[in-house]
């Protein structure tokens, strides 16, 4: 059974209506007000937000990127990108979850300039699908082996699969057993030889699950493999894929910022610290409190400011997309790293900040102020902030630029030699 028969969960299979409004922030602002009652005991208690998973899925957010003429909002990557930045302000796991969303339904039109693979569009539009993400490069022993009926079988584990275990559909990033290439598809996350395990508990994001997942004679349908459009072969990284998904990962910091400092000016405006000073006044008029709220309120300004500057330079690079060259790709790709770094060490940074605002009780674990600085931290740590900013150095200072070469290198003379012997 293939994904035109509709495996996908029954809540989102329901038909969709093809016009979609076009004021996507204030429908994400909507949906995040919703999303910030019980956070707080959703994180604690490690719940997984399926109701709120369902609200994103009626809402409309989840195809807002996609072209008006695959059924999609017609929207863009600032609409995109803010939404992300709204509902992580509220809950950075939601948030998390449409990040990788956003970039992972995507891959159909990262493969494909030109007709955008319509087909796996309009159906991911028309069932409304979240989609997950297995496609893990560092993950090597995962297999595809062509099946005689067309498209192919499937075995292996991957860790680190955001999004995947909650989701109707995931893409999946699979090597071709006879050749040095890689296959992608998109995979209902309820096909038969698919198990999560189950394994993914963390200090942050506890509702954005990222479990382990290892794939049996897994069967891929010819409709399901996600055509490769471009020049050469499909042996590296897809274009775009890690420069989105920049952009959607410093949204999730800077949301938490905001969400941090949204926390903590509720709570300095109407709750009583204790303080050992006699006629101390209260947290909100204390001159020390408004510095540091001030400061930290002025660095955010400078992040948001930074984000709808890299926005705008992806978009421009975006719409160019069918005749960019590789350089000016390798380009945007750099920027939009050096935003992510910047983003987390300024999230790192803020996020824990809030506790001086308010003394020792915001410390209880009722008030779950930590929680937006777990949420950082776990998703900072995906990828060591200190090669990303070697690498944005190494621009910096020398013009140089990371080329993604072919993860199937070619043997060296030296090599075939060797193989003879």
């Amino acid at each position: 059974m293939s994904l035109s028969t509709a495996e996908a969960l029954e809540d989102a299979t329901q038909p969709t209506q093809h016009h979609r409004p076009t004021d996507w922030l204030t429908i994400a602002r909507s949906l995040a007000d919703d999303f910030r009652t019980h956070a707080i005991d959703r994180d604690r208690e490690k719940i997984k937000p399926f109701q709120q998973l369902r609200t994103l899925r009626a809402s409309g957010l989840l195809s807002l990127f996609y072209p008006k003429e695959h059924g999609g909002g017609g929207g863009s990557i600032h609409d995109a990108a803010w939404s992300v930045l709204e509902i992580g302000r509220a809950d950075g796991s939601l948030g998390a979850l449409l990040a990788f969303h956003y970039y992972n339904s995507a891959v159909p039109l990262f493969l494909d300039f030109e007709g955008d693979n319509a087909a796996i569009l309009r159906r991911s539009t028309e069932q409304r699908w979240l989609w997950g993400n297995v496609t893990q490069y560092v993950n090597r022993d995962f297999f595809a082996e062509p099946h005689p009926d067309g498209g192919y079988t499937i075995n292996g584990t991957k860790k680190w699969n955001t999004g995947a275990p909650l989701a109707d559909v995931t893409t999946v990033l699979a090597i071709h057993t006879g050749l040095d290439r890689y296959i992608y598809s998109v995979v209902p996350t309820s096909r038969e030889g698919i198990t999560f395990h189950g394994d993914w508990d963390p200090i942050g994001l506890r509702g954005a699950d990222s479990s382990t997942v290892t794939f049996k004679n897994v069967r891929v349908h010819p409709d399901e493999v996600i055509p490769w459009r471009h020049e050469g072969v499909q042996d590296k990284p897809i274009p775009f894929w890690t420069t989105f998904g920049a952009v959607y990962y410093s949204a999730v910091y800077l949301g938490s910022i905001q969400g941090a400092l949204d926390t903590a000016q509720d709570y300095a405006r109407n709750r009583k610290r204790q303080v050992h000073a006699k006629n101390a006044p209260p947290t909100h008029a204390d001159p020390l409190v408004q510095a540091q709220f001030g400061e930290a309120w002025i660095k955010l300004q400078a992040g948001l400011g930074y984000f709808d500057r890299v926005i705008a330079e992806l978009q421009e690079a975006w719409d160019r997309r069918r005749n960019i060259t590789e350089e000016e790709r390798n380009e945007i790709a750099v920027k939009t790293l050096a935003l992510r770094y910047y983003t987390a060490r300024l999230a790192l940074e803020l996020t824990p900040q809030t506790f001086e605002f308010g003394g020792g009780t915001m410390t209880g674990d009722a008030e779950g102020f930590d929680r937006f600085w777990r949420n950082v931290r776990t998703l900072a740590s995906h990828d060591p902030l200190v090669h990303s900013v070697r690498t944005v150095g190494d621009y910096a200072l020398n013009g140089t630029l990371t080329r993604f070469g072919s993860h199937f290198p070619k043997p060296t003379p030296e090599e075939r030699k060797d193989e003879t012997k």
